[in-house]
C-alpha cells in the first residue's frame, strides 16, 4: 500500500480572546541536511510476554467494569539530561531528539512526567519513514502539574524531536515517564486488514442510516462525541452543554474509565468513516482528519451512577464545527434511544433500541447499587469494550445515560442478544453534596433549575444565544509577504487587534474600506492571533496566522 505522509493537528489551550490553538508544520532536522539522525543510538524496549497480556484481556474484556486495553505501558525515565543527542543549528539554536524501538508495536504514545517548554520551543513525534508525524507541541501545552500524554505515533519506531531556540537555551525541562507500546490496533496503522479497530462486524458506522425520526438529530450529535486515549486504555465521552450555553469544554464520560492522571489524557473528535460499512465484513475506510486534544481536569465522579465530568484543558479548535450534547435529567424513560461510540477503539459507531429502556440496579465497578438504565437487546448495531463512557441519547438528542457494561457483543453481522446497562442521568445530576461528585453544578451554573437542555446549535437556532457571525467578512493570509488580506460584503467599518502567542497587543487598527490589508512584515516569526471586529453589530472572531522565517 502506497504510504503518504499524514499531518496530524494538535492543539492546546491559551486565554486569548476565547481563541484556541493549531500548531501545523514540520521538525527542524527534516530541512536540515547536516543533522544525521544515523548517529543516534535507539533506545530500545524490553521485550514482554504478550501471551501473558492477551491472556489477560481475554479475562478482561469480558468485564464491564474494565476499560479496553489496546498497549503495554514501560515504565522508563528518559529526559534531556540522560539520554537523546543534541545537534547545534547555524544560528546557535539547537535541536534534542531521541529515538525509540519498540519491536512489534503497532503504535507508539508517551507520556510525560515532566513537560514545561519555553516560548518558541517546539516538539514533534513522528515515525521513522516520516509517515506518520505529531505535533508541534508548544509552550501553550504548559499545564500547573508540569504532565503532558501525546496521541499515538503508528508504528514500533518513533522519534520525538525538541528545538530550543538560542534565547530560552536551557529553559526547557522535559522527561518521559512512560511509552505504550500498542498492541492492538485503534488506528489505521492496519487499514488492509478488515477493520480500521476491532470491532465486530456487526457494528454499524455512524453514518449508517438509523431511521428518519433520528437522522438528522444523529448528523448533529456525531461531532459532540470523542475517542480518549487513557494511557494504555481507550474509552469513548461526550462534549455535553450547560445552561449558559457557552461552549465550556465540558465532556462526560464514565467513572469506571480509569488510568492514571486525567493531565495524560488525549481525546480525538470526528473520527468518521466517510464510507460506512454497515454490519458487513467489508472494511471502514479511514477519515481525512485527525482532530486531536490533550490533558483534562476531573471536575466530578461518582460511582453510584458511573459518572466522570472532564473539563478538556487542550482546548477545541473553532474549525472542527463541533457539538455539544444537551441532557435530561427528569429519569423518565424516553420510547426509544441510541448510542453512538467507538468500540474497541474503532472508528465511530451507532447503535439503536426500539423501545423504552428500564430502571435498575447492579453491582458495578465496587458499587452494589450502582443505578443504571437497561437494554435488553439492541436492535440496529451494538456496543463493545472501548463503547464505555459514551452516552444514551432520548429521541431529542439529549443525554440520559453513559455506558457503564454489558454483556452486548457481535454474533458474525449479528449481534449475540445481550444486553447492556448505562449510568443514569438523573441519578448523576444531584448525586452527594459537594460539585465533585454531582453534575448540577456544573452543567447549570446560574441554577436555572431547568429539566432538560437541548444540544447547543439548537439552543442556539431557538434565540437563546447569537452566534458570531463571520459570513460577511472573508480573510485570508499571505505568508509570502506576511500580509492579512480582509473583504467585507458591507460597508461596516472593521476593528482588528493583533496578540502575540503571549498573549501581548503588538498591533491594533481600524479598516474603512471593503477590502483592505494588514500588513505584518515588520513581525517577527512566530504565531499570532488576528481578532477582527464588526463596529456595527459586535460581531467578532480571530484569525491565526504563522510568520516563519528560518534562517
Amino acid at each position: 500500500m502506497k504510504k503518504l505522509i499524514f499531518y496530524v493537528v494538535l492543539i492546546c489551550s491559551v486565554n486569548l480572546v476565547k481563541s484556541q490553538i493549531t500548531n501545523e508544520g514540520t521538525p527542524w532536522s527534516w530541512e536540515m541536511n547536516e543533522v544525521n539522525k544515523n548517529k543516534i543510538t535507539p533506545v530500545v524496549m524490553k521485550s514482554f510476554d504478550l501471551n501473558k497480556i492477551k491472556a489477560e484481556d481475554a479475562v478482561n474484556d469480558l468485564k464491564g467494569d474494565v476499560p479496553y486495553r489496546f498497549g503495554y505501558e514501560f515504565d522508563v525515565d528518559l529526559g534531556l539530561g540522560n539520554s537523546g543527542a543534541w545537534d547545534k543549528l547555524p544560528n546557535g539554536d539547537r535541536i534534542w531528539r531521541i529515538n525509540l524501538l519498540s519491536k512489534g508495536a503497532r503504535t507508539m504514545n508517551f507520556v510525560f512526567d515532566l513537560f514545561q517548554i519555553p516560548r518558541g520551543a517546539t516538539i514533534y513525534l513522528y515515525n521513522n519513514d516520516k509517515t506518520d508525524l505529531l505535533g508541534a507541541y508548544t509552550n501553550i501545552c504548559n499545564r500547573p502539574d508540569e504532565m503532558l500524554g501525546t496521541w499515538l505515533v503508528q508504528g514500533e519506531n518513533v522519534w520525538i524531536e525538541y528545538y530550543e531556540p538560542l534565547a530560552v537555551k536551557g529553559q526547557g525541562k522535559l522527561n518521559l515517564g512512560k511509552i505504550v507500546h500498542g498492541y492492538r490496533s485503534v488506528t489505521d496503522a492496519e487499514i488492509e486488514q478488515k477493520a480500521l479497530g476491532s470491532s465486530g462486524d456487526c457494528n454499524q458506522d455512524v453514518n449508517c442510516p438509523i431511521g428518519d425520526d433520528f437522522e438528522a438529530t444523529k448528523d448533529k450529535l456525531k461531532r459532540a462525541v470523542g475517542f480518549i486515549i487513557l494511557n494504555g486504555f481507550v474509552c469513548t465521552g461526550t462534549l455535553i452543554n450547560n445552561t449558559n450555553n457557552d461552549k465550556a469544554p465540558y465532556f462526560l464520560t464514565a467513572n469506571h474509565c480509569e488510568s492514571g492522571s486525567t493531565s495524560t489524557w488525549a481525546f480525538r473528535f470526528n473520527w468518521i468513516s466517510p464510507n460506512p460499512s454497515c454490519a458487513t465484513t467489508a472494511s471502514s475506510p479511514d477519515a481525512a482528519v485527525n482532530q486531536t486534544t490533550s490533558g483534562a481536569t476531573l471536575l466530578a465522579a461518582n460511582s453510584e451512577s458511573d459518572m466522570k465530568l472532564l473539563n478538556l484543558d487542550g482546548g477545541l479548535d473553532p474549525s472542527w464545527d463541533l457539538e455539544w450534547a444537551g441532557w435530561d435529567r427528569s429519569g423518565e424513560a424516553p420510547g426509544f434511544v441510541v448510542g453512538i461510540h467507538h468500540p474497541a477503539g474503532d472508528i465511530m459507531k451507532i447503535c439503536r433500541y426500539d423501545q423504552s429502556p428500564t430502571k435498575r440496579v447492579v453491582d458495578f465497578n465496587g458499587n452494589p447499587s450502582t443505578e443504571v438504565w437497561n437494554i435488553a437487546d439492541w436492535d440496529l448495531g451494538v456496543t463493545e469494550k472501548g463503547s464505555s463512557g459514551s452516552a444514551l441519547f432520548d429521541p431529542n438528542g439529549r443525554i440520559i445515560g453513559k455506558l457503564s457494561g454489558g454483556a452486548a457483543a457481535c454474533d458474525g453481522v449479528n449481534d449475540n442478544g445481550a444486553l447492556d446497562f448505562y449510568g443514569r442521568f438523573d441519578v448523576s445530576w444531584d448525586f452527594g453534596t459537594t460539585d465533585a461528585t454531582r453534575l448540577s453544578n456544573w452543567l447549570d451554573p446560574t441554577n436555572t433549575g431547568k429539566t432538560t437542555l437541548d444540544m447547543l446549535s439548537v439552543e442556539m437556532t431557538n434565540g437563546e444565544v447569537t452566534p458570531p457571525a463571520t459570513d460577511e467578512i472573508l480573510v485570508s493570509f499571505n505568508p509570502s509577504i506576511a500580509k492579512v488580506n480582509i473583504f467585507k460584503t458591507t460597508e461596516n467599518v472593521i476593528e482588528y487587534m493583533i496578540y502575540d502567542i503571549s498573549g501581548a497587543l503588538v498591533d491594533t487598527g481600524r479598516l474603512l474600506t471593503q477590502e483592505g490589508e494588514i500588513d505584518m512584515a515588520d513581525k517577527s516569526s512566530g504565531m499570532y492571533f488576528v481578532y477582527i471586529k464588526d463596529t456595527s453589530n459586535g460581531r467578532a472572531f480571530t484569525k491565526k496566522v504563522v510568520i516563519n522565517r528560518r534562517f
